[in-house]
């Protein structure tokens, strides 16, 4: 069975919630780091991070432009 590194997974889950939320999900993941943070939890709110850094290259715009034109093919 295959289990995805903690990279693979941020990754994934990046491109996840950037097809769920678009132009919100950086936003979103950066608030759910800030949440973490506060209640002590240092490890999740790095992960969190991580996830919204990945989702705001995902963001680029010559990179979204592409992804929409094969979604409506």
């Amino acid at each position: 069975m295959w289990v995805p590194t903690q990279s693979e997974a941020i990754e994934m889950f990046a491109r996840h919630d950037e097809t769920r939320h678009r132009a919100g999900a950086a936003e979103r993941a950066r608030r759910t780091a800030a949440t973490l943070a506060e209640k002590g939890d240092h490890q999740g709110h790095a992960v969190w991070s991580q996830v919204a850094d990945s989702v705001e290259r995902l963001r680029q715009p010559h990179l979204v432009d592409s992804r929409r034109a094969r979604e409506m093919t």
